[in-house]
């Protein structure tokens, strides 16, 4: 199966069951929300990995026995739950306008998502596969992680894994229905669980790493919250994750995956306020190098930043999941999902090191070749 090709195939009937008056804003939706420089770039080129969109079509080769056309069904759920989970962000955050056209299509994505379930697990009893609740998990995660950032009160990384695992809950439903579907026993569904766990997790901490200046200029950082808490910690002074060592424990976080006690925890929580599906893989066209030198209101945050080693800190939290989620996907026999870990798990790897070596090197990284991809392309 060539996930990109059913991707776009998937949203271009999906947007042609709308009324005639939607389909223009459906067509132009990654467009509308800030994911794509133009309307003509299709949903399978907007972000920089596979996954994302595609999760149970990569898993499809461990599971033989289960139909095309129920895979096909359980890709449609994930890629709508996703697409209307950026959506309902983006008006939240206030970076887009939230209009009748825009509203209309996402809330026909949620009811066209849980429709595409219900074939793939009819009859299934599960909480793991209930969009519902995790529409409800995701929506109290996003507004306590606001008021968290709103507040200026640093937090560790017990309380960001919580967050983060939580932020990820409508990435679960579909993989796991499809599990369902395959006849996978309760033992693989939780690896499974754990493994979307991991994926989504190491995502979020290199999003959270790369994008932390636009995240703080827009309200707040994960980045920043923790390097006041890592500051304040080195000052003596009281820290509220009594049981976080800095960066080991996003093993630990990733491990109780969708369903355990952390993922309870997080949903009391917040997540951070951008779903966890990766970075825009096609950035706004821009005609000159980043700007080496960052506004005077940012200087002394990213020097603080910068001073405390937390990104570096960060990449390497996305290294320990990316091995993880290899480690659980060759146990599944998705293959492609261990290979394509396999190769974040690298880069996270080399980033943290050079971050490590010279702070700020990520970011600098980040922005050129951002700009390469806009201007030399």
């Amino acid at each position: 199966m060539d996930e990109a090709l059913w991707v776009d195939e998937l949203y271009k009937a999906f947007w042609r069951t709308l009324p005639g008056m939607l389909h223009a804003e459906a067509q132009g939706l990654a467009h509308t929300l800030g994911l794509a420089p133009s309307r003509d770039v299709p949903w399978s080129a907007v972000f920089s990995n596979e996954i994302t969109l595609a999760a149970p079509a990569l898993l499809a080769e461990a599971m033989p026995g289960v139909r095309g056309a129920t895979v096909q069904d359980a890709l449609l759920a994930h890629l709508l739950a996703v697409i209307e989970a950026f959506g309902t962000d983006r008006i939240k955050d206030r970076q887009v306008r939230p209009t009748w056209q825009l509203e209309a299509i996402l809330a026909h994505a949620r009811r066209a998502r849980d429709v595409a379930l219900r074939r793939v697990a009819p009859g299934v009893d599960d909480p793991a596969i209930d969009f519902a609740r995790a529409d409800d998990a995701s929506l109290l995660a996003i507004e306590a992680e606001r008021a968290l950032l709103a507040s200026g009160a640093p937090a560790g990384f017990s309380r960001y894994y919580a967050l983060s695992l939580a932020k990820q809950s409508v990435g679960f439903p579909a993989s796991i229905a499809l599990a369902h579907a395959a006849g996978w026993t309760a033992a693989q569904r939780e690896v499974l669980s754990r493994m979307l766990s991991s994926v989504w997790l190491g995502l979020q901490l290199h999003d959270d790493v790369m994008d932390w200046q636009d995240d703080y200029q827009r309200g707040g950082a994960w980045a920043v919250v923790l390097a006041s808490e890592l500051r304040s910690r080195a000052q003596g002074e009281p820290h509220d994750d009594d049981d976080d060592d800095g960066g080991g424990g996003a093993a630990r976080a990733e491990d109780r995956g969708a369903g355990g006690a952390l993922y309870r925890s997080a949903v009391a929580y917040g997540p951070l306020g951008t779903p966890p599906w990766g970075i825009a893989a096609t950035p706004k066209a821009q005609s000159e190098p980043p700007a080496s030198v960052a506004p005077s209101s940012l200087i002394p945050v990213r020097r603080m930043v910068l001073d405390s080693g937390v990104l570096a800190v960060m990449l390497d939290g996305a290294r320990r999941c990316f091995r993880a989620a290899r480690r659980r996907a060759a146990v599944l026999g998705a293959r492609r999902i261990a290979t394509w870990a396999e190769g974040r798990e690298a880069q996270a790897r080399e980033l943290a090191r050079c971050e490590a070596e010279s702070p700020g090197f990520a970011n600098r990284a980040h922005a050129l070749n951002a700009w390469a991809k806009a201007v030399l392309a």
